[in-house]
């Protein structure tokens, strides 16, 4: 669906948007942020939201209730499980899926290329996290360890 501004230019609809990264939250009973939670890092967040954040390779991430350009999509779980949802490409996909060694991947906040599947990664299987690039989709460098 493509919207138009009052000038007539086209506007796409975000990323974030979609019915695939809806389909997820409503699997894991997410809701979004509240207008006081925004802002805040996602240790101090209550479990069952999702927000976004540019920050996803610091320490404290901070996340905020509306996505803005390239930014990555963050859930806290009922248990307090913390994830990333991003696109990765298929092979990379089904490597962190199967879980049997550690791997690199690219984790891109939106669809970019190839990769254009919808992933949900926990925080507890990532050993490190690079800062994204800001360019070329921006991607974020993640190890991930395998499944335990």
């Amino acid at each position: 669906m493509v919207l138009l501004n009052g000038n007539c230019m086209p506007i796409e609809p975000h990323p974030a948007l979609n019915a695939d990264r809806a389909e997820v939250r409503a699997k894991y009973n997410l809701r979004p942020l509240s207008g006081e939670e925004s802002g805040l890092p996602v240790a101090l967040l209550p479990c069952g939201v999702y927000g976004f954040t540019t920050s996803a390779a610091t320490s404290e991430i901070a996340v905020f209730d509306k996505p803005v350009f390239r930014c990555f999509e963050v859930h806290k779980l009922a248990d307090g499980e913390i994830r990333f949802a991003g696109y990765l490409k298929e092979d990379e996909y089904r490597a962190v899926g199967d879980g049997a060694e550690p791997v690199t991947v690219s984790l891109y906040p939106d669809p970019y290329e190839e990769a254009s599947v919808l992933a949900v990664i926990p925080l507890s299987r990532i050993d490190r996290r690079r800062p994204p690039l800001r360019d070329a989709g921006s991607p974020m460098k993640l190890e991930i360890s395998p499944k335990s």
